[in-house]
């Protein structure tokens, strides 16, 4: 079977192909050998894969052939599938159980599929998988065959396609009808007797892969048609003052578990999403919850839509085998579902989109409507069972990215598949899948998606990172550049794009893993090329990284071993960085947040098994910074989810508010004489002011649990504020305090 490329991306200034299959040229990854053009087919890849893996790795055994210089001619083979997809409006419908049936038009071959279309009052819940595939039929002498795929349960006046695949000659022609079961196609010529639609459409011109059928939405106990609202702020914002998530790029939104507009909160917990009424607090009530099959990961809301990104393990009803291979169960592979909900009315929000991406979610990001999102997919070891990611739109079919490598050489190749998704509309899915290893940082600009992924060679840590540029603009993608640098990367904050170069923070071991001797870290600027401009090797040695924040033309770095070194380091002039002071202090700080250009926060550790610390830096003087202020928080092992996540970090200068979820564990004490008292746990947020004249000020405590033997302990995950309301959320509950004095309980919603 061969799989047709079609190229959805293309490299930085080439022309937009004028067909599938085109080799499209990559630009050479900067410091490695020559690129290599689009690879058409899975034997290619494979074949790429071999020849492109270091010596004695599981990919490079057996007798290797190398693959031919020019591309195979796609061909259509025997048992190829196109796709087809028929739009179907359900307004004139009546409830009953309907027929749809899709005949070839100049060949004898019919494919059938049942679905039931119910009124308002049947609405059911959410979520269901097929109980069995149903399988291509062969109905005539020549082999071809026509697959509807399922169809879910719909409300009248939905409207949704109709989509299946077959293996009919490109562009053939398809009749589709769909009738209720009760209705006689007989007699059609009765008047007022005929509910259902019908139509011709046709095959698409290029085949892809047997499509497997994604799970049957049955729509939510909003399916109905969405009536004209009462007045409603669902979805929508509203001029009321409220927070946004903790981001690292302004203009640039990141995915979290909970969102607000202002009026309501969207949040997940376990396998659902809940709506809330959030404001005024003292009337929070949950609207709506939907449970999903799979684990919903994270959401966005973009204006009366809400995306919300779930992962889930399917299996391939159908997989190509080599002869005598088929013997063994196949395997269940990660992919990546994204749910675009209408939340007009959020006590009923109504999906509208859903895409299911091959491979495990890696990460996103939202700029205007456009989502994109990035996948992983990890190459088998056996690559007879290799197949490439696909792509599953419930507006667009099934398609399979094309697929293009770089020639370098690595001990653990995977897919990583880039695309993008407009939440507001029902365009297709532009989307490119790319052979590097397993799939690293990624960091989003306005401007540029990148990629950075460690160089893992055999039996040896990572000693450099290759970072890869996408240019992106209102939903297109293309290749802009690739580059090599020395180290690896903490996190995303380690990446940072200004006046169109790229700097990038790197922590580098020269000696052995268990040791510090011959670590330090170091400061790489690259143009829009990735080439190198500059950089400031030997930065702390001995130590690693801790934390990293670009602000303007100065990087705040914090490296760690038994003290905490605070550096400041020019960036003005690209070509010559230069570290401009430096402070060392007790402990370390995991995240820096900007209070204003002269003062920076630090979150972190008073040592590595001690209480939290909060720090407030006076870098007026870059010469010489200051720690103005610090705080500690609890005893040894307290925590807090910032320390890992800054998305779980709220400040807003304006509102000298400072939250602060936190976990505390108070150890057993044992007095010379007397009962032992019992250890405790406590768990909430701290809420503080801060500016640079005063230092911090405890404004007081959000308690979510406090017990010596408590059997559910939820900490506080995130938190947010509406107006002069904070909203502190676990996956217990959300707990509303008055912000406009003593910190009080107003009231609290229970999501279990």
């Amino acid at each position: 079977m061969v799989l047709i490329a079609q190229p959805g991306l293309v490299p930085a200034g080439s022309p937009m192909p004028a067909s599938p299959g085109i080799q499209e040229p990559i630009p050479s990854v900067s410091g490695v050998a020559t690129s290599v053009d689009a690879l058409t087919t899975k034997e290619d890849v494979a074949a790429f894969i071999r020849s492109h893996t270091e010596q004695e790795d599981y990919y490079s055994s057996g007798y290797y052939q190398p693959p031919p210089t020019t591309i195979p001619t796609p061909e259509v083979i025997t048992g190829g599938a196109r796709t087809f997809s028929f739009d179907v409006d359900t307004s004139t419908f009546t409830p009953d159980e309907y027929i749809v049936t899709a005949s070839a038009v100049r060949e004898a071959t019919t494919g059938t599929a049942l679905f039931n279309v119910l009124d308002s009052s049947q609405r059911r819940a959410v979520i269901t998988v097929p109980t069995e595939t149903p399988q291509p039929r062969t109905t005539d002498g020549q082999g071809y065959w026509i697959l509807i795929n399922p169809v879910g349960d719909k409300i009248v006046g939905d409207r949704f396609s109709i989509t299946g695949s077959t293996n009919l000659p490109g562009d053939s022609e398809i009749l589709v009808q769909v009738y209720s079961s009760s209705f006689r196609p007989t007699q059609k010529s009765h008047s007022g007797e005929f509910s259902g639609a019908t139509g011709t459409v046709k095959a698409s011109s290029f085949p892809m892969p047997v499509p497997t059928p994604a799970p049957v939405v049955t729509r939510p106990a909003s399916s109905a048609p969405v009536p004209t609202p009462v007045p409603t702020t669902g979805g929508i914002s509203v001029t009321r003052d409220y927070s946004k998530t903790n981001v690292q790029v302004k203009e640039v939104d990141e995915a979290d578990i909970i969102k607000t507009d202002g009026e309501n909160i969207y949040v997940v917990t376990g396998s659902c999403m809940h709506i809330l009424k959030a404001y005024p607090a003292t009337q929070a009530k949950i609207l709506s919850t939907l449970r999903f099959a799979g684990q919903p990961t994270a959401l966005y809301i973009n204006g009366d839509r809400v995306a919300l990104i779930a992962t889930d393990f399917w299996t391939r009803p159908i997989a190509a085998c080599t002869p005598g291979a088929c013997n063994t169960y196949p395997g269940s592979t990660q992919r990546t579902l994204i749910y675009v909900f209408s939340v007009r009315d959020p006590a009923n929000p109504v999906l509208v989109r859903e895409v299911d991406i091959d491979g495990s979610y890696t990460s996103s990001r939202m700029i205007g409507s456009q989502l994109y999102f990035v996948t992983s997919s990890q190459i088998p070891y056996q690559l007879d069972e290799l197949e490439l990611p696909t792509i599953h739109d419930d507006h667009g079919g099934i398609s399979t990215p094309p697929v293009y490598g770089f020639n370098t050489t690595d001990q653990e190749f995977a897919f990583s598949t880039i695309g993008s998704l407009n939440v507001a509309g029902t365009s297709s899915v532009p989307a490119t899948t790319f052979i590097v290893g397993t799939a690293g940082t990624v960091y989003v600009s306005p401007s540029h998606l990148y990629i950075a992924v460690p160089d893992r060679t055999r039996n040896r840590a990572s000693t450099t990172t290759t970072v890869h540029s996408f240019a992106i603009d209102n939903g297109k993608l293309s290749y802009a550049a690739g580059g090599t640098i020395d180290g690896t990367l903490l996190n995303q904050y380690s990446l940072d794009e200004y006046d169109g170069n790229l700097r990038v923070a790197t922590t580098i071991a020269t000696g052995s893993w268990q040791m510090n001797a011959g670590r330090y870290s170091k400061v790489t600027i690259l143009d829009k090329n990735l080439r190198t401009l500059g950089t400031l090797p030997d930065i702390a040695p001995g130590e690693s990284i801790y934390a990293a924040r670009f602000m303007g033309d100065r990087l705040y770095l914090v490296t760690f071993r038994q003290t905490d070194p605070f550096f400041v380091i020019g960036l003005a002039d690209p070509k010559h960085p230069v570290i401009l002071g430096e402070l060392k202090i007790p402990g370390f700080s995991s995240y820096l947040h900007p209070y204003d250009p002269d003062h920076i926060i630090g979150i972190g550790k008073e040592s590595a098994g001690g209480p939290l610390k909060i720090a407030l830096f006076d870098v007026s003087d870059v010469n010489n910074p200051v720690l103005k202020d610090s705080e500690t928080i609890g005893e040894a092992f307290s925590t807090s989810p910032v320390l890992e996540d800054p998305k779980a970090f709220l400040f807003d200068r304006e509102k000298d508010l400072l939250v602060l979820p936190v976990q505390t564990e108070t150890p057993s004490f044992c007095p010379a004489r007397g009962p032992c008292s019992p250890p405790n746990s406590w768990g909430g947020a701290y809420v503080y002011g801060v500016n640079p004249r005063t230092g911090f000020t405890l404004k007081g405590t959000v308690r979510h649990y406090s017990s010596s033997y408590s059997s559910y302990q939820s900490p506080v995950m995130r938190s947010l504020y509406i107006e002069d309301t904070l909203y502190t959320m676990s996956d217990a509950k959300i707990v509303m305090s008055d912000l406009t004095g003593p910190l009080v309980q107003i009231n609290e919603v229970d999501f279990r």
